[in-house]
């Protein structure tokens, strides 16, 4: 549960960092607003979307026969 926590974290404040840096960038040209987006909030957004991905893309984890029909 704690780590479903600190996913969502990860991608609540990557959005907050996006949403704060874009207004200005897109706005004013601010290449320090450009940054803050590139390099703060993106990576959080890739941090916390990679933590829900792998776990669904990775397959399964038991090892021998499956179970399935």
């Amino acid at each position: 549960m704690i780590a479903i926590i600190f996913r969502l974290g990860l991608l609540a404040a990557g959005m907050a960092a996006v949403e704060i840096g874009l207004g200005d960038a897109l706005v004013e040209g601010s290449v320090y607003s450009w940054a803050h987006v590139l390099l703060i909030g993106l990576p959080l957004i890739v941090a916390g979307s990679a933590g829900f991905m792998v776990p669904l893309l990775g397959g399964a984890r038991q090892k021998g026969p499956t179970t399935d029909a």
